[in-house]
């Protein structure tokens, strides 16, 4: 037996991964003409940081399709997020001891 997908299905059309795609593809220019190597001022990173920020934005909403499985994914999260503070919790006495320990020359 087979089955057939309904029209309505949930999730990005093609037509929104290439619209997604120009923006990136846009963003990236802008992060590309805004660099100074000279870094006479600040502002050329703070767009790039900005606009770091949008293209991360973008993959992780609909190239990670978190806009449509955030319910599924965040039963995934939670639970990292539990161990990865646990884990920072148990081995930062390690890091502060070993800090302290040192030799001195």
């Amino acid at each position: 037996m087979t089955e057939t997908h309904a029209h309505g299905h949930a999730g990005p059309s093609d037509r929104l991964y290439l619209i997604i795609f120009a923006v990136l593809c846009v963003c990236t220019a802008i992060s590309f003409f805004v660099f100074d190597p000279t870094h006479q001022t600040l502002w050329p990173l703070y767009i790039i940081m900005a606009v770091a920020v949008v293209k991360a934005t973008l993959v992780i909403t609909y190239f990670m399709h978190m806009k449509w499985d955030w319910r599924l994914v965040y039963f995934i999260m939670f639970p990292v997020v539990i161990l990865a503070v646990v884990m920072i919790i148990i081995l930062l006495p390690d890091g502060v001891l070993a800090w302290h320990h040192e030799p001195l020359e």
